[in-house]
């Protein structure tokens, strides 16, 4: 848990550095992300009228699967200029950092986490990974076969 003081604050700004666990991001198990380890983080708080400002970075390493080929891809989420506001109340005495640092993080997981922008993926026919070796499959062309889609052009609105 990252917590600040407030009187702490009232001095002068207050900087920590630590290490994230992997259960940081509280992942659930059957999510398409999984920890990879120990992250690091690196932040300042300060006052700021009406609140705390908490600036520096943090980073930690997840896996996923390729988008198009499955392989286990190695995905480092970063937020190197991070920026959080933290409204205060009257006679609150510390502030908990790690919900919304734990949010700036997951902003950044990507929709379709790919192991390379090349990546040719998975012949749709008979599923042989196109990036080790090419396929026999023929492919069919798009204009002879019929879409499912083609019962809508019939629709009369």
């Amino acid at each position: 848990m990252i917590t600040f003081s407030v009187s702490a604050l009232e001095k002068a700004p207050v900087r920590k550095s630590g290490i994230l666990s992997e259960k940081f991001l509280d992942l659930a198990p059957d999510d398409s992300f999984a920890g990879n380890g120990e992250g690091s983080y690196d932040l300042t708080a300060s006052l700021v009228s009406g609140g705390m400002l908490l600036s520096g970075r943090a980073a930690i390493p997840v896996k996923s699967s390729c988008g198009r080929c499955l392989k286990e891809v190695q995905i480092s989420l970063s937020e190197a200029d991070l920026h959080i506001f933290f409204e205060l109340a009257d006679g609150q005495e510390t502030v908990e950092v790690d919900e919304e640092l734990r949010a700036e993080l997951l902003l950044n997981l990507p929709m379709n986490p790919l192991c390379d922008a090349g990546c040719r993926g998975l012949c749709p026919q008979c599923g042989c990974d196109l990036n080790e070796k090419q396929c026999r499959c023929e492919v069919s062309s798009a204009a002879g076969k019929v879409s499912p889609w083609s019962a809508l052009d019939d629709l009369k609105l």
